[in-house]
């Protein structure tokens, strides 16, 4: 017993570190933790859910729903039936995507569902949605943070048993906001098998290690590419596949200026990107190693690709992209197929705020292991969710 409460004191203390720090020095990581909102500041670590590394699979609190374009609506997937998805909707002719979302999100919630409609309203795809949200509520970050590994290992298995009954990898993508992102690159290292591709919507940058088995790198998938939107605050800004896609320099979106949350604001808005590619192609122009507007010289007579879903598995190197439209949002992109919850306010709004999950089951103890990171420094990197 004087084991345990000495545990629990300990992570009660490395919680109480981190979140001292954010108070007072790291504002944007501070908006990460409670998503601009104080109405989590008195939570306790007791509120927060942490998996252990080997706990058993599945796990009650992770699922996959599969969605298409035959039956658009909410299928938990049966691992335990082995014909199961052959006798679903599931389309083996069709690309089959693994959407992943990040802090604060799950199955029915915004922005990811944005994403999940636009792939069924654009058809000819399988969407598989992974709901995890249950072990990344606010104002648990890092708690999400510590739980991406054992999620993805279960995850891991559960793509490893639809592969025995039929899911080809060959046609298989990771598409991951924020942690999600990560997510999509650690669990590929769990497979025994090698993801097609992986697309990493802003890959989140808080409290992310640089070991490469702890986050997303170009190692993960036969081709990683990366859409940066906020880098060097909720997002991550170093390379992190194959191509890397900068949109208006990858730091900050031009139309979330005026926003309450700009930097949240631009890290959402990765996700009306991705989906805005599904209709229409924006061309990115090769660009230098780090997020900027303008193309060196030297890389000037270089094709450029379209970024997200259209980019060909070959791309490689940084490209950049300046256009101050809000994309996907109908009154502004000019597209019949867009979505108002892409236009500013909206979804910006639904964003900001969230609402504390009911509480499942008691919290097991479990060991964080993390480490200090350095003083967080605009300038020197441009390294959420």
């Amino acid at each position: 017993m004087a084991r345990v409460h000495l545990t629990r004191l300990l992570l009660a203390f490395v919680l109480a570190i981190c979140t001292c720090g954010i108070t007072g020095q790291r504002q944007p990581i501070k908006e990460a933790l409670f998503l601009n909102s104080d109405l989590f500041n008195n939570a306790t670590l007791e509120d927060c859910v942490w998996r252990r590394e080997r706990e058993p699979c599945p796990d009650p609190n992770v699922t996959l729903n599969l969605y298409t374009e035959a039956e658009p609506y909410k299928k938990p997937v049966d691992l335990f039936t082995e014909d199961w998805l052959r006798q679903s909707s599931w389309e083996p002719s069709h690309e089959t995507i693994l959407l992943v979302h990040g802090y604060a999100g799950g199955d029915d919630t915004l922005p990811i569902i944005v994403l999940r409609d636009a792939y069924l309203r654009r058809g000819g795809y399988n969407v598989f949605m992974l709901d995890w949200g249950q072990l990344s509520q606010p104002p648990c970050y890092v708690a999400a943070v510590h739980n991406l590994r054992p999620v993805a290992r279960c995850v891991a298995e559960a793509l490893g048993s639809l592969r025995k009954a039929g899911l080809r990898p060959d046609r298989l993508t990771c598409v991951g906001h924020s942690l999600g992102a990560h997510m999509c690159g650690i669990l590929a290292n769990y497979l025994n098998f090698r993801l097609n591709r992986i697309i990493g919507l802003d890959p989140a940058r808080p409290l992310i290690r640089s070991a490469p088995a702890l986050r997303l790198d170009p190692g993960d998938a036969r081709a990683v590419h990366v859409l940066h939107t906020n880098a060097g605050r909720y997002g991550e800004g170093a390379r992190l596949g194959h191509a890397d896609f900068c949109l208006n320099g990858g730091r900050s979106q031009p139309y979330c200026e005026d926003t309450p949350n700009e930097a949240l604001c631009s890290h959402v808005w990765s996700i009306c990107y991705q989906a805005e590619s599904l209709f229409r192609a924006r061309a990115a122009a090769p660009c230098g190693r780090r997020c900027s507007v303008r193309v060196p010289p030297a890389r000037a007579s270089a094709l450029p690709v379209p970024l997200g879903q259209p980019a060909p598995m070959t791309a490689s190197g940084a490209y950049c992209l300046e256009d101050f439209t809000t994309p996907f949002c109908p009154a502004t992109s000019g597209l019949a197929e867009g979505d108002e919850r892409c236009c500013l306010d909206k979804l910006y709004a639904a964003a900001a705020t969230t609402t504390k999950p009911p509480r499942t089951r008691p919290r097991p103890v479990s060991r964080l292991r993390s480490r200090a990171r350095p003083p967080y420094d605009h300038n020197n990197t441009l390294d959420i969710l």
